[in-house]
């Protein structure tokens, strides 16, 4: 399948393959769609791990200049493409310091709003306050909700899911939680205009997994997931992975984008445009910058 315009119709139509494949349920084959509310569609450039400075570890100055020059073509090609959000899904820079450097300026490049989720990079394997306060001091959230027409996206801080013994980590862990719920809640009268996104996500293969650098700890996963599902949540976008992805958990779809800003193995570089119709069909297609 060309992942370059992937389209749920032709996800649903190879469902079972997936699910034989994956041992995940397949795409809405459990849990009937709910009808659409009134509205209009939505488009959503789905942008993923600029991480200043990774493309070359030997040569991080350079690296830095590359992937920020890269990055600030992705801008302006995003400008250019007008969807009514841009959603950068974590890892700003690949050293948490450097996000003061040129993200104050880079956010004031954007012709449209923009949403971002904080990554382990921003943030930290384990979340430190002092990586924390910085993020915040530039971004000015770690997680919010986005109304756009019509559509409510709710952008999370997926590191507070991880495991922290850090008194002041603990507290804002448990703000986070009760904020998650709150929003679940009101997000079950949307008639499905749900969309979630975080920088890790949810599993990476199969809800039952293991622990892992690149998925939400297992315990409480599934309980997660069910949430969304009550609440009416159709759509999960994420980062991390540095590769396209996408699988779903009866009617939740999973989607991970590639880098936006570099490149290991000669791909294009790029970002995706997640363009969501009222009766819940959706594209997703690459953008080369």
């Amino acid at each position: 399948m060309n992942t370059n315009a992937v389209s749920r119709r032709h996800f649903l139509q190879t469902g079972a393959g997936f699910a034989a494949a994956t041992g995940i349920s397949a795409l809405g084959a459990q849990t009937p769609a709910p009808a659409p509310a009134a509205g209009g569609g939505l488009r959503i450039a789905h942008m993923c791990d600029p991480q200043f400075g990774f493309s070359s570890t030997s040569e991080p100055e350079k690296s830095y200049a590359k992937d920020l020059a890269s990055f600030e073509k992705a801008i302006a090609k995003v400008n250019e493409l007008k969807p009514d959000i841009a959603l950068i899904a974590g890892d700003m820079t690949h050293i948490a310091a450097d996000v003061t450097r040129d993200w104050p300026r880079l956010l004031k490049l954007f012709t449209v709003p923009v949403a971002i989720a904080p990554g382990n990079h921003d943030l930290g394997n384990e979340v430190t306050k002092e990586n924390l306060d910085r993020y915040l001091s530039v971004f000015g959230y770690d997680y919010k909700r986005f109304e756009v027409k019509g559509w409510r996206l709710l952008v999370g801080n997926s590191q507070l899911w991880k495991d922290t013994q850090k008194k002041e980590i603990l507290e804002r862990k448990e703000r986070y939680n009760t904020w998650v719920k709150d929003e679940l809640a009101a997000a079950s009268s949307c008639g499905g205009r749900v969309i979630l996104a975080s920088h890790i996500p949810p599993f990476v293969s199969s809800i039952v997994e293991s622990d892992s650098y690149e998925n939400h700890p297992k315990n409480g996963r599934k309980d997660r997931l069910k949430a969304y599902l009550t609440a009416g949540v159709r759509f999960y976008l994420c980062g991390h992975l540095h590769k396209t992805l996408m699988r779903g958990w009866r009617n939740l779809t999973i989607l991970n984008a590639e880098v936006t800003s570099r490149s290991f193995d000669e791909r294009p570089l790029g970002f995706r445009m997640f363009e969501l119709s009222p009766d819940f069909t959706y594209s997703w297609n690459f953008i080369p910058v």
